[in-house]
């Protein structure tokens, strides 16, 4: 049963989400082909009666072909607006623009059939539209007024488009939770096929510290710590959410394991700013991953001088993380530079839990790489 609906899924999903460039183009084409005739079968009737004239069906199509780029964009509008506006006010901008936009293209086309073709050769219901657009506006004129009703009805011509759009983007956002899910599922199996005994773990630590100890303050010091961070992620990093001061001290835990590992060759700064709430919560593992990315890209890809910079700023129930780390000039691994699939996974978790509520930007010089991420806490 399982495996049946994983079938059927994934093939819902390569349909709706085609694999290459050419593919998506060729589904638009194919459905605005078919939107722009099911909608010019309409006006076949009236059409007919001038058909001795082709310039009456050139004009029509153009009046059905002009709804494609409204349509793109609004798109457009759409994403830039998505950050900054939310529900009805998002909806309120949007509709308007459409209004706008429709009006536009809608004088446009009328006053360039009249020009090539002469709106006296074209139907009577397609010269009364035209009247509305050419025609100088008079604001005292009630009559006048009939052309932003007109507009309000040639926006319904989105409502298909926008049906299928918002659709495939509900399909998307629960296949990429099934992915988180079915990707965390495999982890945790992973895990468990891997796992130990914890408490033999830390016993084995405890009597290499003590061990240690006499020869080695420092070592016994990294071993004590390597044993705290192995208990954080065993006993407080089970969930998909954490506290923010349980993530801050995994980090803090870390970026000490880090120095003692590499204090003659790196120097490390990390500052902390605002208030930390009991309530505040971030993704479990989410800012560890930006450190252990900095550490591995800039410090342990060469043997020269690196640094890496942490500022954390929370600001009412907004963290701001942003962390900066060297560039090596000769890097010891193959691939120089800085990320990879672990910065690659971790915004695909953030725009699974915050849609259009989170900032992630990649910022790179030839001597530095940063990456600044701003999550909602609350």
């Amino acid at each position: 049963m399982n495996n049946d609906i994983t079938k059927r899924g994934s093939l819902i999903e390569r349909l709706l989400f085609p694999r290459t460039q050419g593919l998506r183009i060729s589904y638009h084409i194919l459905f605005w082909v078919l939107f722009i005739l099911l909608h010019y079968s309409y006006a076949l009737p009236t059409i007919l009666k001038k058909n001795a004239d082709p310039t009456v069906s050139i004009a029509s199509f153009g009046y059905f072909m002009k709804v494609i780029p409204e349509y793109y964009l609004c798109v457009g509008f759409f994403y830039l607006l998505r950050d900054y506006l939310k529900g009805f006010f998002l909806f309120l901008t949007l509709f308007i623009f459409a209004l706008a936009i429709n009006h536009v293209f809608s004088f446009a086309l009328y006053s360039a059939v009249d020009h090539f073709f002469g709106l006296e050769n074209m139907t009577e219901r397609y010269r009364m539209y035209a009247s509305m657009y050419l025609v100088p506006f008079n604001f005292r004129d009630p009559a006048a007024w009939l052309v932003f009703g007109n507009d309000i009805s040639d926006v319904q011509f989105f409502i298909l488009p926008a049906s299928l759009k918002t659709a495939k983007y509900a399909a998307n956002e629960r296949f990429m939770r099934q992915k988180i899910q079915d990707d965390a599922r495999t982890m945790e199996l992973k895990a468990l096929k891997s796992q130990i005994n914890p408490h033999f773990v830390f016993n084995v630590l405890n009597a290499a510290y003590a061990k240690v100890l006499p020869v080695s303050e420092d070592a016994a010091e990294y071993l004590q710590k390597v044993s705290e961070i192995l208990r954080l992620s065993l006993y407080k990093m089970d969930d998909e959410f954490t506290r923010l001061e349980t993530e801050l001290e995994y980090m803090s835990l870390y970026v000490e394991l880090e120095s003692i590992r590499s204090s003659h060759r790196c120097q490390i700064n990390v500052e902390q700013h605002g208030q930390i709430k009991e309530t505040h919560r971030v993704p479990t593992v989410s800012l560890i991953t930006l450190v252990e990315n900095a550490f591995k890209h800039g410090v342990h890809s060469t043997r020269h001088d690196s640094f890496v910079d942490i500022q954390v700023t929370v600001q009412g129930d907004t963290l701001t993380f942003d962390i900066t780390n060297s560039k090596p000039s000769q890097p010891l691994r193959s691939k120089s530079g800085s990320g990879g699939i672990g910065l690659v996974n971790l915004e695909r978790r953030l725009a699974i839990y915050f849609p259009g509520r989170y900032k992630f930007g990649k910022f790179e010089t030839e001597t530095e790489f940063k990456v600044s991420v701003q999550i909602p806490v609350q």
